[in-house]
């Protein structure tokens, strides 16, 4: 019988955009298309991840901090679970966080509500660099969810456009939630 080797690290936004730009090189050394559009394609995963990554471990900081930071119905949004009303018990009349049910939320939606709760900046939405990130998402999508009718094709320049648009993305959160700057 053959033992199963596990490994266990933890990585953080930064480890997740050097893997994508590792992917990237490593395209670049290959002449077989399936190859490459396999690495181009795992490369655009990476960076999306990073923003994951980067929001998720951020809004896990916040719930450590003081209760009453947030409000109860922000504080089941960040934590992405059902909000209900209790009708029975100790809980009864009250608004409680089914802690049992999820509710999982968009992650555009949990960047904007870390800008709109932490800075004055408002209609991010409609700049250009929301814009790069929509197009990012659509292209993610067409990955993550595949469909028969829906091919798929990545350039170089394509994903390292997107690689920039994550590095945005997030120095854009952290300057607005966290008034730090992150280099890259």
């Amino acid at each position: 019988m053959r033992l199963k080797r596990v490994i266990a690290m933890t990585f953080n936004f930064r480890d997740y955009i050097d893997f994508s730009e590792k992917l990237v090189r490593d395209s670049e050394k290959t002449t077989i298309k399936a190859r490459q559009l396999a690495l181009l394609s795992s490369s655009l995963i990476f960076a999306w991840i990073a923003i994951e990554s980067f929001v998720n471990n951020m809004i896990d900081d916040f719930n450590q901090i003081p209760p009453d930071m947030f409000q109860m119905h922000e504080k089941a949004f960040l934590l992405e679970k059902s909000l209900r009303f209790g009708d029975k018990g100790v809980n009864i009349g009250k608004f409680i966080i089914d802690k049992n049910r999820n509710e999982f939320r968009r992650l555009e939606d949990k960047i904007f509500f870390l800008i709109a709760k932490f800075s004055s900046a408002n209609n991010i939405k409609g700049d250009t660099l929301w814009q790069s990130f929509e197009r990012f998402r659509d292209k993610r999508n067409t990955i993550v969810h595949p469909r028969r009718d829906n091919d798929l094709s990545l350039d170089v320049e394509e994903v390292v456009t997107y690689q920039n648009v994550t590095k945005k993305i997030i120095s854009l959160i952290s300057e607005n939630v966290l008034k730090k700057k992150i280099l890259f």
